[in-house]
């Protein structure tokens, strides 16, 4: 097959050329017993769409001689991640037509070869500055919910760029997992390219997240309507970095008015301040803003429900709506107020959940999400949803032959932040409107203590 993409880049077309496309099955049979896979209620309440990462590579050294040729690259990747399905079995599984199971029957996951007429480090330079570009390493492949049944639920996209480097797509639809999955997944994928694999029938995550958290008949019937700001907007993404010297300003500022608080407390803390600095700019005054913030699950719940290892497959996290209400109209808050709401929301909701029932955790979910519906149809409240995959092993996904010199997540189109961790401290990815993203880049605080790469 070939297939073309093309993308302009500063007056040059950047074009990718599907090579070839493979079904990669589970090098061994998924045993009988293993054949369904249950979701959670979980799960059933994902986004409605994958989730892209993107990993990128430099090129393989001349002393990983049998890595020298394309092929033999794809080749390696495609083996050891047939090894990998194995163990993650629901990944080459596909939805079942009413949407609580997953049938487990070895199917395969789609795997694209392709190349693009550009250099490594050419591509890097333009793309830190126009955080778009990735996107053309995403695979061409939908995988949205509704399409789901019969369709593969993972589609990865291995590139190679003109004397050597490789980009790594690896999109999973969220149903399947969220981001503590997916970087799980290709963690195990790059231990095994690199022959570190051990035992793989030897499972190292709990598979039975919808046994204790069963899928629910009526829950949609449970969940208002709504949908995070930004779809009827023009959406500009910038990447703002925040380098460890800033980091520790800022904690120790903070940490005059309260105790150890945590790089992503304060860099969230930040940008939730000088967005609101932003709308109070366009709108003349404070208004009311949420904060949706996602909370890992894991290690969280109570022992005699869910177990002591808690290490799930699957979607185990929780958004929670945190609301800040200025008691003035032109006045910015302390950042360690900021700080404090934040960290005083997670450790409410988190101290429920600790002694909650499955039923329970189930009500602080709706109720949670309930919440987030209604500010999300509330003209006069701003809300931003924000997530952080810091402290996952993005960075260390070595395939046998380099650790990534950078991972990138894809821009979304309506108003949201994502952290992630760099090499030098952690890296904002902002999505908001484009009015207030002029207004965002010449804050006193992001232009302060974050730049944008060069």
């Amino acid at each position: 097959m070939s297939q073309i993409t093309t993308q302009n880049l500063n007056g040059t077309s950047i074009q990718i050329e599907i090579l070839n496309e493979k079904l990669i099955k589970p090098s061994l049979p998924t045993p009988n017993h293993l054949n369904s896979y249950k979701l959670s209620f979980f799960d059933q309440i994902a986004p409605n769409f994958a989730v892209p990462l993107l990993y990128f590579y430099p090129p393989v050294p001349p002393e990983n001689s049998h890595l020298q040729r394309d092929e033999e690259v794809h080749k390696q990747l495609q083996n050891s991640l047939s090894e990998v399905l194995t163990k993650f079995y629901p990944l080459a599984g596909r939805l079942s037509e009413d949407g609580t199971s997953i049938e487990c029957l070895d199917q395969g996951v789609i795997y694209l070869e392709a190349k693009v007429n550009c250099q490594l480090n050419e591509f890097l330079d333009k793309a830190y500055k126009d955080s778009d570009l990735v996107k053309i390493f995403v695979p061409p492949i939908r995988i949205r919910l509704a399409e789901l049944p019969n369709r593969p639920m993972i589609a990865i996209q291995g590139t190679m760029f003109e004397h050597g480097g490789l980009a790594l797509a690896v999109q999973i639809v969220h149903t399947l997992g969220d981001g503590f999955s997916g970087c799980a997944i290709t963690d195990e994928w790059a231990k095994v390219s690199r022959m570190e694999k051990g035992d793989v029938r030897n499972l190292q995550f709990r598979s039975d997240l919808g046994e204790v958290f069963p899928p629910r008949d009526n829950i949609f019937e449970m969940i208002k309507k709504g949908r995070p700001r930004g779809y009827e907007m023009k959406i500009a993404t910038r990447i703002f970095m925040f380098d460890e010297i800033a980091i520790s300003k800022l904690k120790e500022n903070v940490n005059k008015s309260m105790s150890h608080s945590s790089r992503v407390e304060v860099v969230t803390a930040l940008i939730w301040r000088s967005l609101m600095r932003v709308v109070r700019l366009r709108q003349g005054h404070n208004r009311p803003s949420i904060l949706q913030f996602a909370i890992n699950l894991r290690g969280r719940g109570s022992p005699k429900v869910v177990g002591e290892d808690q290490n799930f497959f699957g979607n185990f996290y929780l958004d929670i709506p945190i609301k800040y209400v200025s008691s003035h109209s032109n006045q910015d808050p302390e950042l360690h107020e900021i700080v404090t709401l934040i960290r005083n929301a997670k450790n409410k909701v988190l101290s429920e959940i600790a002694n909650a029932s499955s039923e329970e955790i189930f009500s602080i979910l709706i109720e949670s999400l309930n919440q987030i519906r209604e500010g999300y149809n509330d003209d006069e409240i701003d809300l931003y949803p924000t997530s952080s995959l810091c402290r996952f092993p993005l960075n260390e996904s070595d395939f046998g032959w380099a650790k990534p010199i950078w991972v990138s997540r894809v821009n979304v189109p309506f108003q949201m932040f994502f952290l992630m961790d760099s090499k030098h401290g952690i890296e904002a990815r902002v999505c908001l409107n484009e009015d207030d993203m002029i207004k965002l880049e010449k804050d006193v605080d992001i232009v302060e203590f974050s730049y944008v790469p060069k």
